[in-house]
């Protein structure tokens, strides 16, 4: 058991690192990536997938956390549920629980998990924003993981993206199963993100 699984949420947020310490680039050879709240401490693998957008970070960021326009573009994450009071990225709030419908995990079925929102930080230098599993009583203790996206200003009106997971704990050797198919999704939404930024730009 890790002391972070019973932090409450706004002391995990207010005691983790900030945007400095973040990757700019997955890393080599599929290896473990740090997150924000919960560093690299029993990290079992991470999922990982980069691009670069042409536009803006700020406009990746307001596509980014449009939550409810997911079903428009995402082809992983079809759809999520969100409280009632968000309709828009600007409404997204550090706590915000939410429900993530997915499709390619599972051959044949779709799936559904719980995630709460960790950071949401526009001005921070790179942007970033991320959300952590939520799996209820139970989640802490069986499986931790969180999902972290930076937004790296290459200075010429293009992005740098990089989106990752990394999972801990033992559900996340499970989960590891499924590790390939992660990596697919990842590298699919990455790219449907990409050309619905570049596709509201033109």
């Amino acid at each position: 058991m890790r002391l972070s699984t019973w932090l409450p949420l706004t002391l995990l947020i207010a005691t983790s690192s900030n945007a400095a310490t973040l990757p700019l680039n997955c890393a080599p050879d599929n290896g473990t990536m740090t997150t924000p709240s919960f560093g690299t401490t029993d990290a079992v693998f991470t999922a990982c997938s980069q691009t670069t957008i042409d536009s803006a970070p700020s406009a990746v960021y307001g596509v980014l956390l449009d939550f409810p326009a997911y079903r428009a573009w995402n082809t992983f994450v079809y759809a999520v549920d969100v409280p009632c009071n968000v309709s828009r990225a600007g409404d997204v709030y550090v706590g915000m629980p939410m429900t993530f419908h997915s499709s390619g995990l599972l051959l044949g079925a779709n799936s559904t998990s719980g995630e709460r929102v960790t950071f949401v930080e526009p001005g921070a230098a790179p942007p970033f924003a991320a959300w952590r599993y939520d799996g209820g009583v139970l989640g802490g203790v069986v499986m931790d993981a969180e999902h972290v996206t930076v937004l790296e200003d290459l200075g010429d009106g293009t992005t740098n993206c990089v989106s990752w997971e990394t999972y801990y704990g033992v559900g996340a050797l499970l989960t590891l199963a499924l590790k390939a198919n992660l990596q697919t999704e990842f590298q699919n939404e990455v790219r449907d993100l990409k050309g619905r930024v570049e596709a509201l730009a033109a």
